[in-house]
């Protein structure tokens, strides 16, 4: 995947974890507690700055009590994404 690529993943990802910590109505501070990771680290993740590796990303989501389904939406993310690199790949 190029760089548009992964900053794309990023950002899903980052808007994923916005979206259910807010829907727990924790800040990021309370997150970053409950997972073992800094706030900085959080905040970097949730504005799509800072891709996150998938250990700190499951520890997030654990911590955050998330379904599978959510694991899901992030893995159909990376899909769709990589399907959409591939198409343009080939059209280039």
């Amino acid at each position: 995947m190029n760089k548009v690529g992964t900053h794309a993943l990023a950002s899903a990802i980052g808007g994923i974890v916005r979206r259910e910590r807010l829907k727990r109505r924790w800040t990021a501070e309370r997150l970053a507690h409950e997972c073992g990771h800094s706030d900085e680290i959080i905040s970097k993740i949730e504005r799509g700055l800072q891709g996150a590796k998938i250990s700190v990303l499951f520890n997030i989501l654990w911590a955050l009590d998330c379904s599978e389904e959510i694991f899901l939406e992030i893995v159909r993310a990376d899909a769709t994404l990589r399907q959409t690199a591939g198409s343009m790949e080939r059209v280039a």
